[in-house]
C-alpha cells in the first residue's frame, strides 16, 4: 500500500488529496495541517468582513476516509528525502514524530508580505492586520467595530476588496499605492481607471504612487504617506504574499525566483516530491517562462495533477494564464493573460482592441454597462490577454478569452466565434466580439 503524505491542506492539497483517492482507492494518505479545522475559503474573506456572508460558512471539512489520517494542529519541521520521512511536531503536545513517504505533496502556501514600514511588525494585530486565515478576518471584524477610519496599503485584489468592506461597514477608507494606479498586475491604466472611478464614487481614497513610510502608534493613530499625515484607527497590509519554500528549501529542492521549482508533473528536482499552490514557480502559458500564480484556480488543478502522479498515474500541468475575476464593490472586475504593459516589457509589439456597451440590450431592464480590452501580438494577431470590467457579465466574458489564448486563437478568430444571444442575457453583437472587431481592424491597418 503506498503512503502519500500532503503537507498543507488547501486549494492545491485538498484536490491533491481527492486525485490520490481517485487514481489509488488502497493509497494510505496522511495528511499534515497547521491549522485545527480542516479547510475555510480565503477569497470569500473579504465578504465575510463585508457582513455578506458569515466567517462560519467559510469552513468545511475533507470527506471522512478510513485511509486517510488528518493530523491537525501539526507542523512539519524538516523533511529527509534519503529516508523519505518527515519530522512533524505537535502544536498543541510539542511533541515530535517521524512519518514515512513514498510520494510527498508539498502544498505549504504563502504567507502574507510586511512592507518594510516603520511600526508594521510592532503594531501587528494591535491596530495593524493581514488578512490570511479565517482568525485574522474575525480580528479585523472586531477592530473595525470600534474603529472609523482605515487605511489599506495595497491596491491589488484582496487590497481593494477589503476597502469596499470596511467602507460598507461605515469607516472612512484610503488607500495607498506605490505604482501609479489600481490593480497593476491585472490591468492596463485605462481599464484601471473604470475601477478608480467606481471606488472614488463610494468616496474611498485613492493615493497613488505613494509609499506609506511609518505606521504611528501604538495604539494606532495615523500613518505617514510623503510629507502627508492620515489619521487613521486601523492599517490592512495588503501589499502581496511570499511563497513558504523554508521547508523544501532546508530538504535540499531547487528553489527558483519566485518558489519552489516544479516540471509538467509538478514534481520538484527530488523524485517523488511534487509541489503545488502558491509555494511555486510555474510558467507562463503565453511564452513558456518562469512565472508566479498565486490563484485559487492554478492551485487546484495543479493539485489534481501532483496527487494523480503521487498515486502512479499520469498527469500534466501544461502553465498558467493568471485568469482571475473578482467583485470590486458593483463592479466585475476580470483579467487573464499578459496586460498591455507586460506584453511590451516582454519584447511583444502590440495592438490592442477595446470596445464599451451593454451586457444586454438597452431596452431591457437591468443592462449595465461594460468594458472589454483584448491585447494580441500586432504580427500575427494572436491573443495576449484580456481585461474586462462591468457590473455583470465580466466572469464569463474574461473565461471566453483565456479559452482563446490557451487555444492559440488569433483576434480575427475570437471576432467571428459565436455568442450566445438573448435580450435577457445578452447583446446580439456580444462586447466581446465588437473588442476583437476594433482588434482586427487595427491589424489589418497595420500589414
Amino acid at each position: 500500500m503506498a503512503k502519500i503524505v500532503i503537507i498543507g491542506l488547501g486549494s492545491g492539497g485538498f484536490p491533491a488529496s481527492l486525485a490520490i483517492r481517485r487514481t489509488d482507492p488502497d493509497a494510505h494518505i496522511t495528511i499534515i495541517e497547521r491549522r485545527s479545522y480542516d479547510m475555510y475559503s480565503p477569497c470569500g474573506m473579504p465578504f465575510a468582513i463585508e457582513g455578506i456572508i458569515s466567517l462560519d460558512k467559510l469552513r468545511f471539512s475533507l470527506p471522512e476516509d478510513k485511509q486517510t489520517t488528518k493530523l491537525l494542529e501539526h507542523e512539519a519541521q524538516s523533511i529527509n528525502p534519503a529516508e523519505k520521512s518527515i519530522a512533524v511536531k505537535s502544536l498543541r503536545t510539542g511533541e515530535i514524530i517521524t512519518i514515512q513517504y513514498d510520494s510527498l505533496i508539498i502544498a505549504t502556501g504563502a504567507q502574507p508580505l510586511i512592507p518594510p514600514i516603520k511600526g508594521a511588525k510592532e503594531n501587528l494585530d494591535k491596530g495593524v492586520f493581514t488578512l490570511h486565515d479565517l482568525e485574522s478576518a474575525h480580528r479585523i471584524m472586531e477592530y473595525a467595530g470600534n474603529s472609523k477610519r482605515a487605511v489599506v496599503v495595497g491596491a491589488g485584489p484582496i487590497g481593494l476588496e477589503i476597502a469596499v468592506a470596511l467602507k460598507e461597514r461605515g469607516l472612512d477608507v484610503a488607500v495607498v499605492e506605490m505604482l501609479p494606479y489600481a490593480l497593476p498586475r491585472a490591468l492596463d491604466k485605462d481599464m484601471a481607471k473604470l475601477v478608480e472611478q467606481s471606488l472614488e464614487d463610494r468616496q474611498i481614497k485613492l493615493i497613488m504612487k505613494k509609499m506609506v513610510s511609518s505606521i504611528n502608534g501604538p495604539p494606532v493613530e495615523s500613518v505617514t504617506v510623503g510629507e502627508e499625515t492620515i489619521e487613521t484607527d486601523m492599517v490592512i497590509l495588503a501589499a502581496g504574499v511570499k511563497a513558504n519554500i523554508d521547508l523544501a528549501k532546508n530538504a535540499g529542492i531547487e528553489i527558483g525566483r519566485w518558489g519552489i521549482k516544479t516540471n509538467s508533473r509538478m514534481e520538484t528536482s527530488i523524485k517523488g516530491i511534487y509541489a503545488v499552490g502558491d509555494c511555486i514557480e510555474t510558467v507562463s502559458l503565453i511564452n513558456h517562462r518562469p512565472t508566479v500564480m498565486q490563484l485559487s484556480s492554478a492551485a487546484y488543478r495543479q493539485g489534481i495533477v501532483a496527487g494523480t502522479n503521487a498515486a502512479g498515474g499520469y498527469d500534466t500541468y501544461e502553465g498558467a494564464l493568471g485568469t482571475y475575476v473578482s467583485l470590486i464593490g458593483n463592479l466585475e472586475v476580470g483579467a487573464t493573460g499578459f496586460t498591455g504593459d507586460f506584453a511590451e516589457s516582454s519584447g511583444y509589439m502590440i495592438i490592442s482592441g477595446k470596445a464599451r456597451g451593454k451586457n444586454k440590450p438597452e431596452y431591457y431592464p437591468g443592462s449595465k454597462d461594460i468594458t472589454v480590452k483584448i491585447i494580441a501580438d500586432a504580427r500575427t494577431g494572436r491573443i495576449l490577454g484580456g481585461q474586462v470590467v462591468g457590473e455583470e457579465g465580466a466572469g464569463a466574458r474574461i473565461n471566453v478569452i483565456s479559452l482563446a489564448i490557451k487555444s492559440g486563437m488569433g483576434v480575427y478568430s475570437l471576432s467571428q466565434t459565436e455568442m450566445a444571444y438573448c435580450p435577457m442575457v445578452a447583446e446580439s453583437y456580444d462586447v466581446l466580439n465588437k473588442a476583437a472587431d476594433f482588434a482586427v481592424r487595427k491589424l489589418e491597418k497595420g500589414r
